[in-house]
């Protein structure tokens, strides 16, 4: 089973700047990994969860989502500003190639 993998950057902190697609982002994932600052900034439903962890666990915090999302859930990947210029993308794309296989069917956008 393969689920979603999202990772969402939330602009350089006006919430006004956060993009459209990181919006829809939001509405269709079902777990929340970041930083946990960046997860305050969500506002998010009662049927979604936050997991939080410190600064500097890109790589743990990617293995976990793709864990989650191995399992067949929408899963987002939080980070501020670009995704690909704060290293979320990069520490994904990390995990993914040194993860199990199954890893590489995730449907992953960024």
């Amino acid at each position: 089973m393969s689920g979603r993998l999202t990772v969402i950057g939330l602009g350089p902190g006006n919430a006004d700047q956060v993009t459209p697609e990181a919006i829809r982002a939001v509405t269709e994932a079902s777990f929340f990994y970041g930083y946990k600052p960046y997860l305050d900034r969500l506002e998010l439903r009662q049927d979604q969860t936050r997991i939080a962890s410190d600064n500097r666990e890109e790589l743990a915090r990617s293995n976990e989502a793709l864990a989650k999302a191995a399992e067949g859930h929408s899963v987002a990947v939080v980070s501020g500003g670009d995704p690909g210029v704060f290293a979320m993308a990069a520490a994904v794309c990390e995990a993914i190639e040194a993860g199990p296989p199954e890893w590489r069917s995730i449907d992953l956008h960024s």
